[in-house]
């Protein structure tokens, strides 16, 4: 079999931290009240903004910024203005595999063991995620991802991915936050476990889980064999087991230089790659 390519070639650009996300604290704050909530705060300020200073011209800021936004959509459309949308999109089938030290993947798909680890955490709070406890929550939680992105080596911790929930019968979505988590062994895992950050958020669940009846909190862990995971994305951001980096090791190292990281993401429209036997690195009968 052909070697397995990658699509990208090695950067100096280390992985982001999870806590820079920015856009993805705002998708928090706006999906933790109804959209009726959101739509009445509006016109509550317009109200006062029109009593404040009785005129026509009030309206005016509001019917621009909806006028510039209609005509943006059929600029888009129509290919006059790039789409915003597709950046960071990969217009290319690709596979997430684990590279070799020095940057290689090999010849064989899915050829190391994998585990996935997923924390989940709902808050039941009229206040949603804006309740005290639940503040406290988040924070024990940044604290956790911080020791695994500053400890991957100790802890064989590849990356993580957030979901915010779009199952959520209270229609308040963000009140429901999945992230799942992605290691080499399930070893780093209870390493990770029984660590300092996260047996603080243990034990602080411990001594104070009975005066808080409306947190919830989940995990669950699967370990895949070798042979026995696969993935493939098309026209995707990189997202799941497509975010990891990891840090090449190079003999010629010299002292000053970046390091530098090569991603997960491989081609996987060549013969070896193009469907999911292939991935699992199976023969034509099932071996």
């Amino acid at each position: 079999m052909a070697p397995l390519k990658p699509l990208f070639a090695p950067t100096t650009t280390p992985p982001p931290a999870s806590s820079d996300n920015k856009v993805g604290r705002l998708a928090l704050l706006h999906n933790n009240f109804q959209f009726t909530t959101w739509l009445l705060a509006a016109a509550a300020a317009q109200g006062i903004f029109t009593w404040l200073f009785p005129t026509a011209f009030t309206f005016i800021p509001a019917l621009l910024i909806l006028g510039y936004r209609v005509i943006d959509v059929f600029l888009i459309m129509y290919g006059i203005k790039p789409n915003p949308y597709m950046d960071g999109v990969i217009n290319h089938k690709f596979s997430a595999q684990l590279p070799f030290e020095d940057g290689s993947f090999g010849e064989r798909p899915s050829r190391d063991k994998m585990v996935v680890l997923i924390l989940g955490s709902k808050s039941n709070h009229p206040l949603g995620i804006f309740s005290p406890a639940y503040q406290k929550v988040g924070q024990l939680f940044a604290d956790m991802v911080e020791d695994l992105e500053q400890n991957r080596d100790e802890y064989s911790y590849l990356t993580n991915t957030r979901w915010i929930s779009n199952t959520d019968t209270t229609i308040n979505a963000a009140r429901e936050i999945m992230t799942v988590f992605y290691f080499r062994s399930m070893e780093g895992v209870h390493k990770f476990a029984h660590a300092a950050a996260h047996r603080k958020g243990w034990d602080w669940w411990n001594r104070t889980a009975k005066e808080h009846p409306d947190i919830s909190i989940c995990h669950e862990v699967y370990e895949a064999q070798a042979g026995h995971w696969e993935n493939v994305y098309v026209n995707y951001r990189p997202m799941g087991l497509a975010t990891a980096q990891f840090p090449l090791k190079t003999s010629g190292e010299k002292e000053g230089e970046k390091k530098q990281w090569v991603g997960a993401i491989v081609d996987a429209s060549k013969a070896n790659m193009k469907n999911a036997k292939a991935r699992l690195g199976w023969d034509s009968n099932g071996n």
